[in-house]
């Protein structure tokens, strides 16, 4: 435990004040290093902003297969930021960047800055993937044409925020232990108390690094605009997506006048208070649980065999114990069943797992608290008709809730620390925006109504290791600046299970030049990679020649597996050649793997 958790808020605050002037010395004997010591420079800012870029190999730190002709294209470099902004005399920190280059030179419009959500993504790869999704569109159709425009028209421009991957890191630790928590919908007054004293601790450990209030979106966006001037480029375009589409539009309402053009793609609520967000999420993700999957899932009683009523289907997930809850989330989450539609064949199969295990504790007394034995009778139980092909499937995932289901029923006490992609999570939460409430009664009350509601994750918000931060570092641009700029494209699923639609509305609402496009009648969470016609000639059109569709548009979702055939980007062309079609799939596999890694992570947008 930290020996400071009962510190009141204004101590906090005054805590980070103290750090300031220790991080301040720090500073000026870092520049003193690099030469800054030697004399007076009247432009602080005039050192980040000469400095040369060594474009170099990215050696190991992009791992992604793409064709060699491409990779060659491909270089990283890392660049000096100021720690602080305000006062850049008090440091530095190191961003690291990289490039695929405009295949055309003499075509160049500029770069495209792309962003893969977060807070606590590392976008570093996310320029090279894109480029291969869109450099290997089929050359038979204009809207292929289009998107193969991109990259021989800009320099798609990828990144490691600060305190994440190749860039200076965030972490989070100190000597004490959290308490052991069982499912957020055990709302119990053991459990609750254990929440708010694991939320409280973490936060308490990330106040103690000083580099922590340099940890926020404004930040970002200014070390992103930092990289526009260092590239030579007046304006910057930019893609990001889900916690990308936020940062895209903070950037804009700090430079309006620098924004050529912007892709917002599964967009949070920008109008509010960044919490606002994880309210709305639970929301979503149970309207999955609740209603898409149930209704495939009846659709195929054949592949499922959890019967042909999707409200009973429904029922399955309510009547887990809280172990088996938290089983089933694991599982849910490294399959990235709530992140795509295309993955709702697992979901299907998981509800079948699910159901097929808690129909074996009751009907065998006492086995829930024998593995091995649980674990014979798992290899006996009929899940689905083997003609199908799904029994061994949903055998398997049975099997891999066994393991956690027994952890789960007796938790352990874990160290108190956070690695960076977490750590950043919830610092850029807790830096950017006031908490909605700072009352912790009001989040366990809020956590008990919602885990009523949406038991998958609705009592998480008890979770909110902002109740005692001491409120934001940073004061966010008026968000009508944003409306300042160009068209902006936003894409939306209907039923985005991880950034609410109804939350999208209200930032698409506050943007009276944005247009935006939804995929109706699908849930997934980053379009780019989807592979749907409709969606892809928004893009191209979009980036290739600026031209954006009416105020809102419509695209139908493609249909599912046993369902029909499914769209993708390799069949536009029926005339693709298999080996285009080969390397369409890989980039579209590779981009939502490294958009599926970040929810197996915990990253919540």
């Amino acid at each position: 435990m930290s020996m400071h958790r009962g510190w009141s808020r204004q101590a906090r605050a005054g805590r980070l004040r103290m750090t300031e002037t220790g991080l301040a010395a720090l500073a000026l004997a870092v520049l003193a290093g690099c030469g800054g010591g030697s004399g007076a420079v009247s432009d602080p800012m005039q050192p980040y902003r000469e400095q040369a870029v060594n474009w170099t190999s990215c050696g190991d730190t992009i791992d992604v297969i793409v064709d060699p002709e491409l990779k060659k294209r491909l270089s990283c470099a890392t660049i000096r930021v100021p720690l602080d902004y305000s006062a850049p005399e008090r440091g530095d920190a190191v961003v690291a960047i990289s490039r695929v280059t405009a295949s055309v030179p003499t075509q160049r419009q500029g770069a495209i800055l792309v962003n893969p959500g977060g807070p606590g993504g590392d976008g570093l790869a996310l320029s090279m993937n894109l480029a291969a999704l869109w450099e290997n569109a089929s050359d038979e159709t204009a809207v292929g044409q289009s998107l193969r425009a991109i990259p021989q028209r800009y320099d798609l421009i990828g990144f490691s925020p600060r305190g994440v991957g190749a860039s200076s890191r965030l972490y989070c630790a100190n000597n004490g232990i959290l308490r052991p928590v069982r499912h957020s919908s055990d709302r119990s007054e053991d459990n609750v108390a254990a929440m708010l004293f694991n939320a409280n601790a973490l936060g308490d450990a990330c106040l103690r690094n000083p580099m922590v209030k340099y940890v926020n979106t404004d930040s970002t966006a200014r070390d992103m605009d930092l990289v526009r001037e260092l590239l030579g480029d007046a304006k910057f375009n930019y893609y990001g997506i889900s916690y990308g589409t936020w940062l895209g539009v903070w950037y804009a309402s700090l430079f309006p006048e620098r924004v050529g053009r912007m892709v917002l793609d599964s967009s949070m609520d920008v109008t509010g208070n960044i919490d606002v967000n994880l309210v709305l999420q639970p929301k979503s993700m149970q309207h999955v649980l609740d209603s898409f999957i149930p209704s495939y899932a009846a659709r195929h009683p054949d592949h499922f065999a959890i019967g042909t009523d999707a409200a009973s289907i429904a029922a399955i997930y309510r009547a887990l114990p809280e172990p088996m809850r938290v089983a089933f989330g694991k599982q849910a989450s490294s399959h990235a069943i709530l992140n795509r539609t295309a993955n709702v064949v697992k979901g299907a199969q998981l509800l079948s797992a699910a159901r097929g295990m808690h129909q074996i504790f009751l009907d065998n007394p006492g086995i829930e608290d024998d593995p091995v034995k649980l674990e014979e009778v798992l290899l006996e139980y009929p899940f689905a008709p083997e003609s199908f092909g799904d029994d061994i499937e949903i055998r398997g995932l049975a099997q891999s809730m066994v393991k956690p289901y027994f952890e789960a029923r007796d938790p352990q006490s874990q160290p108190i620390e956070m690695g960076p992609s977490s750590a950043v999570f919830h610092t850029v939460v807790c830096n950017d925006t006031v908490a909605t409430s700072t009352e912790s009664s009001y989040w366990v009350d809020l956590g008990n109504q919602m885990a009523a509601s949406y038991p998958y994750e609705g009592g998480s918000v008890t979770n909110n290791e902002c109740v005692n931060w001491g409120g934001p570092s940073v004061s966010r641009p008026a968000l009508s600046r944003a409306a300042q700029t160009g068209p902006i494209l936003m894409l939306q699923t209907e039923f985005d299970a991880l950034t609410a639609t109804e939350g999208a509305l209200r930032s698409f609402a506050s943007l009276p030049q944005a247009h935006m496009t939804t995929l109706r009648d699908y849930y997934t969470h980053g379009l780019v990679s989807l592979g749907v016609e409709c969606v892809n000639e928004k893009i191209g059109r979009y980036f290739a020649d600026g031209v954006v569709a009416g105020r809102s548009s419509t695209c139908e979702g493609p249909k599912l597996p046993y369902d029909g055939e499914t769209q993708t980007l390799s069949r536009m062309a029926k005339t693709a050649a298999p080996e285009e079609e080969d390397a369409a799939a890989q980039a579209r596999a590779a981009l939502n793997a490294q958009l599926d890694a970040m929810s197996a992570q915990g990253l919540r947008f």
